[in-house]
């Protein structure tokens, strides 16, 4: 007992008036709005352009525009207070915004692929080493979820959050599902081209 109270001293305990900012804040940003979407339109964009060319800059760019992660904080802070409309709200802006990443994704890449300058020919290496999860990287989630969910309550070290963005960001694997979707929809096709043409 005596260990746990001096733990609780280098812990800092949000005040009230500080624990309702924050519940506002996380609600806010964990709402489906136009802001929202905009940010999902953006960072899908760049995050597939990115995985088109292979490029982890131009990832990285993406992943600290990405907003997916304030819906997840905001189902586990619905959960935790008994909140439905907030987890409502959480996983209606995740739903529809990951969706929403998925179809885009893959509507660049066929684009990419009909134009005559294409660049995707084969499936880039930042594609693929993210088409092999393992539990590190569910570690890796989990400790940048506490990363987090902690910063948002100290001000002086929120700092950490672009850090945070990247270690949990959702958007390059959800762009690199629909870079994987656009892609079995080309062989498909070509597949079926090829059966369809006359024998010689």
């Amino acid at each position: 007992m005596k260990n746990l109270q001096r733990l609780r001293q280098f812990i800092h305990t949000p005040t009230p008036a500080e624990r309702q900012k924050i519940v506002n804040e996380i609600v806010e940003s964990a709402s489906p709005r136009f802001d929202f979407f905009l940010l999902v339109v953006l960072s899908c964009s760049i995050a597939t352009m990115g995985l088109i060319i292979n490029s982890p800059a131009v990832i990285i760019g993406a992943m600290l525009v990405a907003p997916l992660m304030s819906p997840i904080i905001g189902l586990g802070l619905a959960s935790i207070i008994g909140n439905a409309k907030l987890a409502e709200s959480a996983l209606l802006a995740f739903g529809l915004g990951a969706a929403l990443a998925v179809l885009l994704s893959t509507a660049l890449t066929i684009i990419n692929r009909n134009l005559p300058f294409a660049v995707l020919y084969e499936l880039p290496n930042e594609v693929l080493v993210r088409t092999h999860p393992s539990p590190i990287d569910l570690a890796i989630a989990l400790a940048g979820g506490l990363a987090a969910a902690y910063a948002m309550t100290r001000p002086n070290i929120s700092a950490a959050l672009p850090g945070v963005a990247n270690a949990t960001a959702l958007m390059p694997p959800l762009a690199t599902v629909g870079i994987g979707l656009a892609w079995s929809i080309g062989r498909s096709r070509a597949a079926r081209d090829y059966c369809s043409s006359p024998m010689p």
